[in-house]
């Protein structure tokens, strides 16, 4: 965040550390640091059977829901 006159706020010493051990670790000094949560940037890999899985259940969970829908309009349509 950048305050109204353009500088950037105090970096905190935790950060500050893990900044500079993944510096390290770029150069192969140390070992590589863990990165707080709050500086990933994506998420963990998701298995792509499982989202195939997902995918497929609810292909069949919105065909089932037309199909009831379908069945209750025709049941109101004829009373």
């Amino acid at each position: 965040m950048v305050s109204s006159y353009g500088h950037r706020p105090p970096v905190t010493e935790g950060v500050a550390e893990v900044i500079v051990k993944d510096i390290k670790s770029g150069e192969g000094k140390s070992g590589a640091s863990e990165v707080p949560l709050a500086f990933q940037t994506g998420r963990a890999p998701v298995d792509a059977t499982l989202l195939g899985n997902t995918r497929k259940q609810m292909t069949m969970f919105g065909i089932f829901a037309v199909g009831v829908l379908a069945v209750l309009i025709a049941v109101w349509w004829a009373a």
